[in-house]
């Protein structure tokens, strides 16, 4: 039997297939909507011959059931790969582990460095034992009575500045709450207890997966349509109007949308009071360029991503391809693949820049990292605009303004996933907030709003083999 609802869909990342997939398994239709050119938003997988871009790194892990059966159902056994989590901290020529240990703090870097940086955690924790409100801190706040100020400046002050284009006083330690881990003091037999952190790894890259679920729409008669950017939202109190930019038009009874949030806002008609788009306007993101290098030479950086805090790196971070999956280069390569990830703000001067600048610019961090004689196979640069929401003072206050406004006027109006809500989800976020928001579309008494919203440090979830 045919449904008569008639659902729209912009955006084809996480959220806006695993929102087209929920749909379709309730028998209705949507139509989907996507601005570029390939599926899966920040985590497609682009490709140049037998090269793969991870242009994020994508982790796959949750503590949602529901997910990790969409997951298995979406892409058979052989192709997922378990992945044990190992990344760094690249501070003078030292690889620290992270999440931090607390013998290597005091250890690996010299004893010296070492006591000074204990003793500053313990001033640091004395003082925060006597602070009212913790819940008000800004990042610097809440990182320098977490970590002390000798470690908090040594390794995240230098790192928060170059990946969110901002003072951390100006960020609130709501993110960091949950995505970095406190020092990890407990001995352990486990020579590294950061192993016993996996994850899944689809083979070919995250895209994998999401080409794998365009497959299974495509299969049931819902083809995602490409390079369609929407560029007006209509709505006559019933019927919504969406106007793309080629000029064609699509009509439909709900909206699910995964748009920035602010963009969606201003492509609203008739337009929003001019206070909730003064709100909406002022949002931010950060946007991310990876630029992928292949090298000739084998060099076993022994972990996924290196963070870069120090000011002899441009980028912010490095993912070594190779410990995520060796199918991400090609089967006759026997180099190092490395990204390099430059954070700036959309239409930024870097993101302006040419090829040629972007390659003298990876070559130059090549050499720092002590590559800079090796020969480069391979390079290719993917840029995302829209990449990171940034945590400012004023965002909680803005995004529930924002909410609460189209939640009233436009009841039939779904926004979903980091971007559509403004908020730094993981894919499995993305993918529940999607759910949600089809199942509050059908009347069930769920709130999208209140995925991810846990304070406490998240990055662990369910696996099962």
């Amino acid at each position: 039997m045919t449904s008569p609802r008639s659902p729209l869909i912009i955006g084809a990342g996480p959220a806006g297939l695993t929102a087209a997939l929920e749909l379709m398994n309730r028998g209705v239709t949507p139509r989907l909507y996507e601005a570029s050119a390939e599926v899966g938003g920040l985590a497609r997988t682009p490709t140049d011959g037998d090269w793969r871009i991870d242009p994020g790194g994508h982790r796959f892990f949750t503590r949602n059931e529901d997910i990790m059966d969409l997951w298995k159902c979406l892409l058979p056994h052989d192709q997922w790969l378990v992945v044990g989590r190992r990344s760094a901290m690249l501070v003078g020529g030292y690889y620290v582990r992270y999440p931090l240990l607390g013998r290597d703090l005091l250890t690996q870097m010299g004893y010296r460095r070492g006591l000074r940086g204990l003793s500053s955690l313990a001033w640091s924790r004395l003082k925060r034992n006597f602070r009212l409100n913790d819940r008000d801190e800004n990042f610097r706040q809440w990182g320098v009575g977490e970590f002390g100020r000798h470690w908090y400046e040594m390794f995240f002050d230098g790192y928060v500045r170059k990946t969110w284009l901002t003072e951390p006083e100006h960020l609130t330690s709501d993110w960091a709450n949950q995505r970095i881990k406190p020092i990890g003091w407990r001995r352990s037999h486990d020579s590294d207890p950061a192993s016993r952190d996996v994850f899944r790894y689809p083979r070919l890259g995250p895209g994998q997966l999401w080409e794998a679920a365009a497959g299974t729409l495509a299969h049931n008669g819902v083809v995602p349509r490409l390079n369609s950017p929407v560029t007006k939202l209509g709505f006559d109190g019933a019927t919504w109007t969406l106007e793309l930019a080629d000029g064609d038009t699509a009509t439909g009874d709900a909206v699910f949308s995964s748009m920035p949030l602010r963009l969606l806002v201003d492509a609203l008609e008739p337009a929003p009071p001019k206070h909730i788009r003064a709100v909406a306007a002022a949002l931010r993101h950060r946007s991310l360029i990876t630029v992928a290098v292949g090298v000739d030479t084998r060099r076993d950086i022994p972990f996924n991503w290196v963070y870069t805090p120090g000011k002899d790196f441009h980028c912010g971070r490095i993912q070594n391809y190779r410990r995520w999956s060796n199918d991400l280069a090609p089967r006759d390569f026997d180099g190092a693949f490395l990204g390099f990830e430059y954070f700036i703000a959309p239409n930024g001067d870097l993101w302006n820049a040419d090829d040629e600048h972007l390659t003298e610019l990876v070559t130059q961090d090549l050499r720092t990292l002590g590559l800079g004689g090796a020969a480069v196979a391979r390079v290719m640069i993917v840029r995302c605009e829209f990449a990171y929401p940034i945590y400012d003072p004023v965002r909680d206050r803005s995004v529930v303004r924002i909410r609460d406004y189209l939640r009233q006027q436009y009841p039939s109006l779904y926004p979903m996933g980091r971007n559509g809500m403004h908020h730094y989800d993981n894919q499995d976020h993305a993918m529940l907030s999607a759910m949600r928001s089809v199942g509050r579309a059908f009347g069930e008494n769920v709130d999208p709003w209140q995925v991810n919203t846990d304070i406490g440090y998240h990055e662990y979830g369910l696996l099962r083999k």
